[in-house]
């Protein structure tokens, strides 16, 4: 015997029960990153509804807010010259 009196079921009135349904660009980008995460859709879906998941509304590189930026911040004419600063390095 426990000392903890046992709990009783929960009645209809006390269970909530919720559907989300997902559809277009957000549902294509929950099924891409479930999968990279090893995890199901339905259960990002439900984060995605509770606002623990943030879906971007624009495609990636898109966005007017953000500034267009590279990869490398180095010389323009870097692919053009790589030959060149190649060479400069390793004759040093």
């Amino acid at each position: 015997m426990t000392d903890q009196p046992e709990q009783a079921p929960a009645s209809p009135e006390q269970q909530i029960t919720a559907s989300v349904t997902v559809t277009g660009a957000q549902a294509a980008i929950l099924r891409d990153l479930a999968a990279v995460l090893g995890r199901t859709p339905e259960s990002l879906a439900l984060e995605w509804a509770a606002g623990a998941l943030v879906i971007p509304s624009t495609p990636l590189g898109e966005d007017p807010d953000v500034p267009e930026w590279g990869l490398f911040d180095g010389p323009a004419d870097l692919s053009a010259r790589t030959d060149e600063y190649l060479g400069e390095r390793f004759s040093r």
